[in-house]
């Protein structure tokens, strides 16, 4: 970056245009300093970042948008692209209810905190889930899971 014309490096703290920095610093830096960013200013994260990128976040807040948009006076086409969707253990019930009006339907199961594909799996019967509740190392996060629309 500092080869392009006009920039130059700094060791300021807060006399800076763009600052590169890892989501550690991105989060101490909110957190603990609680700054505003001047309007020139821009990060390569943004705060609370996680909240678009865990899969149980994302949900819920893909959840509150729909019910926003319900509620709003503005013409907004519903927002519905994205496939019902449940967190477990919390919402085990509601997934129930679900599974029972889909008997046959392809479902997906993916621990949340998990990337890469790690730990993802389809299923069709109850029975081929029941391992999960045995299973202590997801408890920590929890699972996703959807109906799959598989072609």
């Amino acid at each position: 970056m500092t080869s392009l014309d006009g920039w130059e490096e700094t060791d300021s703290d807060m006399d800076w245009d763009l600052h590169w920095a890892d989501v550690g610093w991105v989060r101490e830096y909110f957190d603990v300093m609680q700054p505003k960013l001047h309007e020139h200013q821009r990060l390569n994260h943004f705060k609370n970042h996680y909240e678009l990128t865990r899969k149980d976040l994302l949900v819920k807040n893909l959840k509150r948008m729909k019910k926003q948009q319900a509620k709003s006076e503005l013409s907004v086409p519903p927002a519905d692209f994205w496939s019902l969707t449940f967190v477990l253990p919390m919402e085990y019930g509601m997934f129930l209810e679900e599974f029972k009006r889909f008997p046959g339907a392809m479902w997906i199961m993916k621990p949340i905190g998990k990337a890469q594909g790690k730990g993802i799996f389809l299923f069709e019967k109850l029975s081929q889930i029941s391992d999960w509740k045995k299973d202590h190392t997801w408890k920590p996060d929890g699972l996703q899971v959807r109906r799959s629309f598989v072609n």
